[in-house]
């Protein structure tokens, strides 16, 4: 099981071996803002496959994206949604799209949309910015199962064998308790904020 804890000294170099273990089609647990996520190559199906098989997720569910900036996301989106709301504080909230990225993996696509957020976390935007751009996250918690905000929690939830199948954790200590992000649809002519239950 490859843990290493994040510091302010070893940033660079876990953000390096992060980019790394992506492109290579590797698995990686890390801190988000709110919770502890997967994340990996959004084309890499085989990755992506092992994420719903660890998470036992259902397979009518979808992984969302995750983004650098707000212009990497308008950039993405644009050709399908010309008239995006100008508040730059709506792009810290998960956001729904048609899809307009071909080269994406099915498991991010659903019904022709892709949910897409900008995370609020200096380590995962930076992992992200370096591997192009665009990177596929989601919780990393047993479906159905509470969020985890320690890797405490998750080894609570996950046993040695399937730690074993991810690539690397970095561990960034306990996140503090944080509101999720609200979740708006925006297929239509106006935004409807989803309800998470």
């Amino acid at each position: 099981m490859n843990i290493k804890k994040l510091t302010r000294h070893n940033f660079a170099e876990i953000v390096d071996d992060a980019v790394r273990i992506i492109k290579s089609g590797g698995i990686i647990i890390a801190p988000f803002d709110t919770v502890y996520g997967f994340i990996v190559d959004p084309r890499n199906e085989l990755a992506l496959k092992k994420i719903f098989e660890l998470k036992k997720r259902p397979q009518n569910k979808t992984i969302g994206l995750a983004v650098d900036s707000t212009e990497t996301l308008i950039s993405l989106v644009t050709p399908n949604h010309p008239n995006l709301p100008q508040n730059p504080d709506f792009f810290n909230h998960t956001l729904i799209f048609k899809a307009d990225i071909n080269s994406l993996s099915k498991y991010c696509l659903k019904n022709g949309t892709v949910a897409i957020r900008i995370p609020n976390s200096d380590l995962i935007k930076a992992i992200v910015k370096s591997a192009g751009g665009v990177l596929a996250q989601t919780s990393a918690n047993l479906s159905g199962q509470p969020a985890c905000a320690s890797i405490d929690q998750i080894k609570a939830q996950f046993g040695p064998e399937e730690l074993d199948q991810v690539d690397f954790i970095i561990d960034g200590g306990i996140i503090k308790k944080s509101a999720p992000s609200k979740i708006f649809d925006l297929t239509g002519v106006q935004p409807i904020e989803i309800s998470r239950n």
